[in-house]
């Protein structure tokens, strides 16, 4: 390895295109997941929640950063009704708080997936 990977620059893509890739792989994930045919074992569904989880978790500071910029004391907005700002502030900030609740509702239920996934075996295709 060349180094620590905290020394490598950081690239950063546009939201939209950050937005658009999320969208397209939650999608291809539903759409895996809805399939009839056996598409997974347990073990690998146990990693898919894990990696919800931590993807609810990122969603939820995603949303809670939207919140911060679409402010009402955010000057740039000031053309704009300051009622919809507000209102546009609170659906973001709620949307957050949603989000983040069902990450560790999904979180709690991790333990429970792993119990399942270990009695049936984790190599079960479903």
């Amino acid at each position: 390895m060349l180094g620590s990977e905290q020394n490598l620059p950081r690239l950063s893509l546009p939201p939209t295109v950050v937005a658009a890739h999320l969208r397209s792989c939650a999608e291809e994930l539903a759409g895996s997941l809805r399939t009839d045919g056996e598409t997974a074992t347990l073990g690998e569904l146990a990693e898919v929640v894990t990696q919800l989880v931590a993807g609810q978790h990122a969603l939820a500071h995603a949303l809670a950063g939207l919140a911060r910029r679409v402010d009402v004391r955010n000057g740039a907005l000031a053309a704009a009704p300051s009622v919809d700002v507000q209102v546009v502030t609170e659906v973001l900030q709620a949307a957050a708080c949603a989000v983040g609740c069902s990450a560790e509702a999904l979180a709690e239920a991790e333990p429970s997936f792993e119990c399942v996934s270990e009695s049936a075996g984790p190599d079960t295709r479903l």
